[in-house]
């Protein structure tokens, strides 16, 4: 084997190896399958997007690929973990799925692309402190293109199936639940469920 190809062969090997360390450790829902006590949840609209995870320096698919941002959306972030959701609007999955995978982009094609805060990774606090603190985070940004996920407060199930309702109504996907005494933890965890 000649010298060219074997240094192919390895460059190719460690660039899989750092894909596979970079894969970030995230927090995934549950099936909600049961009742509970609506009241101790944060509910918010299950977008339909692909998940962002910005690690403070870059944004990373679910599996630890880059996304190739442009410098102006990313440069607003913090220099500390968020996970959330690249978003255009109800529908628009396969237009903000291709626009993710692309090697190259053009700055305006992420124009009406929207990076939707759903936690804090690394914020030592309850989910309710964490909504707290995304909004305060939004705030401090100030970039249309940086929110956060509304987070809403229901008292009872029936209220809940009703949110759900609308939502599906309006073409959206569904509902999440987050627990707000819960904190961020890596895996499936019954204190988020979809």
């Amino acid at each position: 084997m000649s010298f060219v190809r074997l240094l192919i062969i390895t460059i190719g090997i460690l660039g899989s190896l750092s894909a596979l360390a970079e894969k970030p450790a995230l927090q995934h829902a549950k099936v909600y399958t049961s009742r509970i006590d609506p009241s101790r949840y944060w509910v918010s609209e299950k977008l339909d997007g692909v998940r962002g995870y910005w690690n403070g320096k870059r944004l990373l698919t679910r599996s630890g690929q880059s996304i190739n941002a442009p410098e102006w959306f990313v440069s607003v972030l913090p220099e500390y973990p968020l996970d959330g959701e690249l978003w255009i609007a109800r529908g628009q999955f396969e237009q903000i799925s291709g626009l993710v995978r692309r090697k190259h982009t053009e700055d305006a094609e992420w124009s009406d692309v929207k990076y939707m805060l759903f936690d804090l990774p690394e914020h030592v606090g309850m989910f309710s402190a964490r909504v707290e603190a995304m909004s305060a985070l939004i705030k401090r940004v100030d970039k249309p293109w940086v929110s956060m996920i509304p987070q809403s407060r229901f008292s009872s199930e029936s209220d809940v199936m009703a949110e759900l309702d609308r939502i599906v109504a309006l073409g959206g996907e569904g509902l999440m639940l987050h627990r707000d005494d819960a904190y961020y933890r890596s895996g499936r965890t019954n204190a988020l469920l979809k």
